[in-house]
């Protein structure tokens, strides 16, 4: 009895590595997958054939292996069942019904305003988002797999308890978990904003081949998000990623987190808006002066659009800043990959150029560059990266219980 069930055991592991190479690779032939995990071409064979049905892929289009030849590849079949994302920022909530592809389906955006109201007003928000994004894409309500969501942190690891977040205070020590749950029914997985946004990108930005990065938010705070080995890296105390608390002077600005001289407090979106204030006290012809103490991050982007010095040299020392921090970063990690993304890449061009001719020209002697770009998925790699959590939980873990129709 040990022996078959380790028979069992081995069987779905192959079975869910074939998933998740295809899911990966978003195609893949047998060719391909017996190259890649070592199985030969009858064993993938027989594997696709079981999964095929199962239901769990499908056969894709023909791919070209030489002349008058074509290979069968195989996809995820993306409408198999659905994920919900929820995505939460200084800015914005918005909520996405996506297949199995990380296509979305239907998205629901909500502006967060400063007078959002309590607690219970906005879990209910986020419930009746939920339910409006399922009713628009008609989709059954047992077809969804769960809901995933991006907040920013820190929160609770174990409690699922967003804590306090610094731009966000309204979230402070809301158990959005629980409360969601209660409120839809459906079983809720939650992670910092930066870790759903990198996992977005692993499954879903140009990454193919890819299974280590490291994304790096750059907005109104900063912070990253781990992928190694193809798994979210969230450290023993749930706080890793926590890149804009890089010191970079230890005499310097005061951080909400209590330290000097963190990279948030240098080169964040709202420390960019406290140096602007400041220069502005002695440039009394300044087209902003008179509006100092009401400027939003709207204003330095328009004015350095229009060449105005002074907001192109604070985005420019920001983004120095950040250079030398990712710079670090990839000494320590030496990661494939280094995805950028956040207001200040997306409003300010020349923010990504500096920020990586810095981290180069910081990196040991000798070392080759590392892979660095913008993000793939933009203003939606947080709803999609929260649904991709939901995925991969069912085809790491629940799918073993469809196997089961199949030992």
């Amino acid at each position: 009895m040990v022996e078959k069930d380790k028979q069992v055991q081995l069987k779905n592991y192959n079975r869910r590595s074939v998933l998740n190479y295809i899911r990966k690779n978003k195609t893949a032939t047998k060719a391909g997958l017996s190259a890649a995990s070592g199985l030969t071409f009858m064993a993938i064979k027989k594997i696709l054939e079981e999964l095929e049905g199962l239901n769990l892929i499908r056969r894709d289009e023909m791919e070209g292996v030489g002349v008058g030849r074509k290979a069968v590849s195989y996809a995820v079949n993306e409408v198999y069942r659905y994920t919900i994302g929820i995505h939460i920022n200084k800015f914005v909530t918005s909520v996405a019904l996506m297949n199995l592809r990380g296509d979305i389906l239907q998205i629901k955006r909500y502006p967060m305003e400063e007078d959002m109201g309590s607690q219970y007003a906005f879990m209910d928000m986020l419930a009746g988002g939920v339910r409006e994004v399922i009713a628009q894409a008609g989709i059954e309500r047992e077809k969804i797999l769960g809901i995933g969501v991006g907040v920013p942190g820190p929160l609770h690891a174990k409690a699922d308890i967003v804590l306090t977040p610094s731009n966000i205070p309204m979230l402070r020590y809301l158990p959005l978990k629980e409360i969601l749950e209660e409120k839809t029914g459906y079983r809720v997985f939650m992670q910092k904003d930066t870790n759903v946004i990198a996992f977005g990108e692993y499954w879903n930005g140009n990454t193919r081949d890819i299974y280590d990065l490291i994304y790096i938010d750059v907005d109104m705070g900063i912070g990253s998000g781990l992928i190694i080995d193809g798994r979210m890296n969230i450290g023993a105390n749930g706080i890793a990623g926590e890149f804009g608390h890089i010191i970079l002077d230890v005499n310097g600005p005061l951080c909400s987190c209590g330290n000097r001289g963190c990279l948030e407090a240098m080169s964040s979106g709202s420390a960019i808006l406290k140096e602007l204030r400041r220069q502005l006290e002695t440039e009394r012809n300044h087209p902003l002066f008179e509006r100092r103490d009401k400027l939003v991050i709207e204003d330095v982007f328009e004015m350095a659009g229009g060449k105005d010095l002074l907001a192109i040299s604070i985005l420019n020392q920001s983004a120095f800043y950040v250079g030398i921090a990712a710079a670090n970063l990839i000494n320590i990690l030496d990661p494939r990959k280094i995805v950028l993304g956040g207001i200040l890449i997306q409003r300010y061009p020349r923010y990504f150029d500096i920020v990586k001719d810095v981290a180069n020209s910081h990196r040991p002697r000798g070392a080759r560059e590392n892979d660095m770009e913008i993000s793939a998925l933009g203003e939606n790699a947080g709803v999609i990266g929260a649904g991709e959590v939901v995925a991969d939980y069912f085809f790491s873990e629940e799918v073993n219980e469809v196997f089961v129709k199949n030992v």
